[in-house]
């Protein structure tokens, strides 16, 4: 495989493969813990595991897997839920939810700033988008206006949502809900952060109380450290199960046994350890370790919501006097791969997110820690020579 190289025209995933070969890699959200260190039972288990595999049958596992989904994050909606299918990852489930709305000739209002790709997917199947600024479900009088302004079928929200960690609480998500219901808009939603949520939220169970069409996309990626092999489980209403299913059985002709008998293995490991708790302890040691180092640089952490323990941390880096994209220039001269802020703001990153990078946390505790002090190395040596230049020049005017 030829080495990635940095570009300054790049979107988030182009620079998140980059990252992949860059010594202090901060760019991409997926789980890269130790699995050795903190799941030693699963990667012990594995031969087993492949055995047990084989011996059930796809809709059966596909099954045990949504159950054992539910139970960890406390969602009865989902545990009693029919309609679903598994994909390989959650890109794939937005790319069906992307041709689904085409297919539909529905106008889709996307949440902005989030993760670019979801824009990228849409549009690449044709979808009319629309944003919507994270600020309006803040406000519900707000929201009503812009869902009758743009004429909006589709309410695309990220919740938590990815970079800034914003929640959208439970009784917000509720009367967003009831809005929908009332104007007739699908709600889709991505909740592949929800285990940074520090409140369980059983949106299930709220849509199908409502009687709600919806549709939700759920990744097991950002927690567990399974080397990429991951799913994504994606859940419907009933009047979007048809449509759903056939472009699913379109492109899949079913999830990987293996993949599944594993990250069900990965749950039982969490749970014997605390369950989400666990995790969010592991996002919150990282963090802790980022935010004291950086806290003597010109960067500035924005702490999320108090509602999450985000595992991607956002920078305002005004007081760099530099750019995101130059910024993440500079830094890849260290070896260090950060994600530009403005690529977040997918409709608007002409003027946008140019103030901010996003860096990720949850990574094996020795190469994190390294990451994150070669990050502060670099951010120090960029303002000792921004002073050195001010020296400069001030010593020649002078002189």
């Amino acid at each position: 495989m030829e080495k990635s190289t940095l570009s300054k025209n790049n979107c988030l995933t182009e620079l998140e493969v980059y990252g992949l070969s860059a010594p202090y890699n901060l760019a991409d959200g997926h789980s890269y813990l130790s699995a050795t260190q903190c799941f030693s039972s699963v990667v012990s288990a594995l031969p087993e595991l492949w055995g047990a595999a084989e011996k059930i049958p796809v809709p059966e596992m596909e099954l045990l897997f949504k159950d054992k989904f539910s139970d960890y994050f406390g969602l009865q909606g989902l545990k009693g839920h029919t309609f679903f299918s598994v994909c390989p990852t959650a890109s794939n489930s937005i790319d069906i939810v992307g041709a689904w709305a085409r297919e539909m000739n529905y106008t889709v209002g996307l949440v902005e700033p989030t993760f670019d790709n979801l824009a990228q997917l849409l549009r690449r199947r044709e979808v009319n988008l629309k944003p919507v600024a994270e600020a309006v479900f803040s406000d519900i009088g707000c929201l009503r206006e812009i869902l009758a302004a743009e004429k909006i079928d589709v309410l695309f929200l990220v919740n938590p949502n990815n970079p800034t960690g914003t929640v959208i609480s439970e009784g917000m998500m509720s009367q967003v809900m009831d809005l929908c219901v009332e104007q007739g808009v699908v709600v889709v939603l991505d909740t592949s952060f929800r285990f940074c949520n520090n409140n369980t939220v059983d949106e299930y169970q709220m849509l199908l109380e409502k009687k709600a069409s919806f549709i939700i996309l759920e990744d097991t990626g950002k927690q567990w450290p399974s080397l990429d092999t991951k799913v994504s489980l994606l859940s419907y209403s009933e009047d979007n199960a048809a449509s759903v299913r056939s472009i699913y059985e379109e492109i899949y002709l079913c999830s990987s046994n293996l993949s599944l008998r594993i990250l069900i293995e990965f749950i039982d490991a969490t749970q014997a350890k605390g369950g989400v708790s666990y995790i969010q302890s592991l996002v919150r040691d990282n963090a802790r370790y980022a935010y004291k180092a950086l806290s003597t640089t010109q960067v500035v952490v924005e702490s999320p919501s108090s509602d999450a323990t985000m595992s991607v941390v956002w920078l305002n880096i005004e007081s760099t006097g530099l750019d995101d994209l130059n910024l993440t220039a500079y830094l890849a001269t260290y070896g260090v791969a950060v994600l530009p802020g403005r690529y977040f703001y997918w409709n608007s990153h002409h003027t946008a997110g140019h103030n901010r990078v996003r860096i990720a946390v949850l990574k094996p505790d020795h190469v994190f820690k390294h990451s994150i002090d070669q990050l502060k190395k670099a951010l120090n040596d960029l303002a000792e020579s921004q002073q050195l230049k001010t020296f400069t020049i001030s010593h020649v005017v002078h002189a």
